[in-house]
């Protein structure tokens, strides 16, 4: 559980890189937006990297709650499938300056250690995503001929497209709308009709 201050610095360190990049999100800049000195925010964090890192911990956790409490319900993997996928598109939408962060390669460039954070992020979905393909290909409810890793993948590059593209647009289009026709097509392609 982060403090109040915490909570605001990471907030703000999330609206600084969706505006103004990697390079825009400074200690200094950080500290001018909320009113802080510069030494207030390394009370509260080492680094911009430990700030990144804490955001990235934070989604992976929340992201992890609820996919296994979607995973230990009575849905039907298509089901948990649409729950999860509507769930990140919800959570994208409330705060779509998460995206910033969440799928920039910049960020990631030449920092092992949060290259690490989101590796360990996407390998998490992927289980995730794995596990209810594979639960749908034992009740004949997603079809079995295709790899359930590579259903997973599927999925997870289809997410990421669908939300790259309306990061790029700067979020012209409702992302509920366009989720959900990619989504209808993908469940088209894996269930058995």
């Amino acid at each position: 559980m982060h403090s109040i201050r915490q909570n605001q610095i990471i907030e703000e360190s999330i609206k600084l890189i969706h505006t103004q990049g990697i390079q825009g999100m400074t200690i200094k800049n950080i500290s001018n937006s909320i009113g802080l000195t510069e030494a207030a925010i390394y009370r509260h964090f080492k680094s911009k990297d430990e700030i990144i890192s804490t955001i990235l911990d934070d989604f992976r956790l929340d992201l992890e709650m609820t996919s296994q409490s979607i995973l230990k319900s009575d849905s039907t993997a298509v089901d948990m499938l649409k729950n999860i996928l509507g769930y990140m598109v919800d959570r994208f939408c409330d705060k779509p300056y998460l995206t910033s962060v969440i799928f920039s390669d910049e960020i990631f460039k030449n920092r092992q250690a949060l290259s690490n954070k989101i590796g360990q992020l996407i390998k998490q979905n992927n289980e995730y995503f794995k596990l209810i393909i594979e639960k749908g290909q034992n009740s004949e409810e997603i079809r079995n001929d295709i790899d359930a890793n590579d259903l997973a993948i599927i999925f997870m590059g289809s997410f990421r497209m669908v939300i790259k593209n309306w990061q790029l647009s700067n979020q012209v289009y409702s992302l509920k709308t366009k989720g959900n026709d990619i989504f209808k097509s993908l469940f088209k392609i894996i269930s058995i009709s």
